[in-house]
């Protein structure tokens, strides 16, 4: 039975994780917003933004899947995370919404309305 070299599964990993198209989708699936009457703990919600950072800084903008940042980028300019009443929240959601800019550079997802809430309020 031959082996494999080191490179050689490495370089399967990543051909598994990414797209057909060689781009590497974004793995984080948890909801950023609670539903009405149903907020979420802040100290999950500050895990969950910890871990989507961590997740959106190991990417690459050319590896990078913009449909599946969308979704994400949506849920990060949402009032509730941009205006939200606890500092590390905001922190962690304009940390979050910089690493979007990044990954979609030169088009940005937001609309000019979202883009002036942000601003005005992170900023």
């Amino acid at each position: 039975m031959a082996t494999r070299s080191r490179r050689s599964a490495a370089t399967e990993v990543v051909e598994e994780e990414g797209g057909q198209d060689g781009t590497s989708k974004l793995r984080f699936n948890e909801t950023l917003t609670g539903r009405p009457g149903k907020p979420i703990a802040v100290g999950e919600l500050l895990r969950r933004l910890q871990a989507l950072s961590q997740e959106l800084r190991g990417m690459e903008q050319e590896e990078a899947d913009r449909d599946s940042l969308l979704p994400v980028a949506k849920e990060l300019a949402h009032h509730n995370l941009v205006q939200h009443k606890d500092g590390g929240v905001r922190a962690w959601t304009a940390c979050c919404i910089v690493d979007i800019f990044r990954l979609c550079a030169p088009d940005a997802p937001y609309t000019a309305s979202q883009l002036k809430v942000i601003r005005d309020t992170l900023i």
